[in-house]
């Protein structure tokens, strides 16, 4: 199972514009057209009020690493283990769960470090991932 299958199911097509997007190298997230809120993962009602009115807005990517472990079991082939996986909190006040890499000396942002997005690929698909601002990845 690659990555393209890992990341279908149910609500495959409500992703189809963050995918594109991320194709793009674009973070966009999901923002409640009547409440405001912005939520992950894309779901059919907005968690807070329950609209189904919401569209996909640019967020600055950027934000603080809330939580991280280490993976050392793959969730597909095209993931090389180990790998530091982390919650961050972004700027607009929404989390999202995403690979943690570190810049050219190698060094991961720790707990609460400042990060922005940056891109990886696995088996073709562009995914996001977060390195410690400041940082060349």
């Amino acid at each position: 199972m690659g990555v393209d299958a890992a990341l279908t199911g149910p609500a495959a097509g409500l992703t189809d514009a963050f995918w594109a997007a991320a194709g793009r190298r674009e973070l966009v997230r999901p923002v409640c057209r009547a409440c405001g809120r912005s939520f992950f993962t894309p779901q059919i009602a907005c968690p807070g009020c329950l609209s189904e009115n919401w569209a996909y807005e640019p967020s600055t990517g950027r934000g603080r690493v809330y939580s991280a472990t280490v993976v050392h079991k793959p969730p597909s082939p095209g993931f090389v283990v180990p790998f530091r996986l982390g919650i961050v909190d972004l700027d607009e006040g929404w989390s999202m769960l995403a690979e943690l890499v570190g810049g050219p000396d190698g060094r991961l942002p720790a707990i609460d470090a400042p990060v922005r997005v940056t891109w990886t690929e696995r088996d073709g698909r562009v995914l996001p991932a977060f390195t410690e601002d400041g940082v060349t990845s």
